[in-house]
């Protein structure tokens, strides 16, 4: 009787010796993103039929059509253009001549690196905020996508004049639409939680042509600006390992062949913007700005897409200066 009791309990543990194959398959369904790692998603996702959405106008300029033919506005990583190597070193001038100002999204405590996670790449990096906290564009550019995506949650992406596309993750709410012009500062979304997140903070990357590389290589994260005016893009950019960060001294001291954006490039793509722009007063004039109830500084800067120490510049005063009401600030 025990014997046959043994017997009949093989076939069950042959069952237990494969479920967790069935396990495993339910894993990859429910997790965010299919379960693919950054590489299989990137590969998934380029492999796609390229977008047929017009490429805005004011983004159809050289150089930048030389890097992006493409206007995805439903993907993060699907470019038309394929993602070749670069044979030269590539210098984007981050401020195009002081016309394209940075502004940093949202400051706060860096809580997790650029770089692998086991298999993952972490492709950007992430920034601690409060719910609802706002967040601002890095740069003058044009939003390409706005909306839900997989792990992401609500996400906003901006392609900028400079040739730099960010991305910003997790939002609880999307402040801006798809093709919708934003300055340097400007509110595109308010801090949340949205999509694979643990805690509320903002996921940020920098991108150039599709590939994600550690923002850290053209921003200071401890003084909320940019490290230099000048980014060099070479191969090496783009490396993954955990907080990667690639001689960039050396980069720009190089004197090989590269593709750069110089004045000639620059002129091109500001022509276009004013063009996109012509009913608007003329950047050149002066603009101030009227104290209301809860302006600070950096607000004020955020909104205008000046930084502080711009904005004190300006109007000969420090950081600490307690701001009156109704009084009027000079922001250009």
């Amino acid at each position: 009787m025990n014997l046959l009791r043994y017997l009949l309990a093989i076939p069950v543990l042959v069952l237990v010796t494969i479920s967790p194959v069935a396990g495993f398959a339910q894993q990859l369904s429910e997790e965010p993103a299919g379960g693919m790692d950054d590489g299989a998603m990137e590969a998934a996702t380029i492999s796609l039929p390229p977008s047929s959405v017009i490429l805005p106008e004011a983004l159809d300029v050289y150089p930048l059509n030389k890097f992006y033919k493409s206007w995805d506005t439903s993907y993060v990583r699907r470019y038309s253009e394929p993602i070749e190597s670069l044979n030269d070193s590539v210098r984007l001038p981050l401020t195009l001549s002081g016309e394209c100002d940075f502004v940093f999204p949202r400051q706060g405590q860096l809580l997790s690196p650029f770089g692998y996670r086991g298999r993952r790449v972490h492709s950007g990096v992430d920034i601690k905020l409060n719910l609802y906290d706002s967040v601002g564009a890095a740069f003058d550019g044009i939003v390409r996508m706005a909306r839900y995506y997989h792990g992401y949650g609500n996400c906003v992406v901006v392609r900028h004049y400079n040739g730099l596309e960010t991305l910003y993750g997790h939002l609880s709410k999307i402040k801006v639409k798809v093709n919708q012009e934003v300055k340097a500062g400007e509110l595109i979304g308010l801090g949340g939680r949205t999509g694979r997140a643990s805690c509320n903070h903002l996921h940020f990357e920098t991108r150039f042509r599709g590939q994600a590389f550690n923002p850290k290589q053209l921003i200071d994260f401890e003084n909320y600006t940019l490290l230099r005016d000048t980014l060099v893009i070479t191969n090496r950019t783009f490396g993954r390992s955990r907080d990667y960060m690639p001689s960039a001294d050396k980069l720009l001291a190089s004197t090989g062949d590269r593709t750069d954006f110089n004045e000639g490039n620059s002129a091109t793509i500001k022509d276009s913007k004013k063009s996109s722009k012509s009913s608007k007063a003329s950047s050149h004039g002066k603009k101030y700005h009227t104290i209301k109830n809860g302006d600070t500084l950096s607000s004020i800067s955020r909104k205008q897409g000046i930084t502080v120490k711009q904005l004190c510049a300006l109007n000969g005063i420090k950081p600490t200066k307690i701001l009156k009401l109704g009084s009027k600030l000079r922001i250009r």
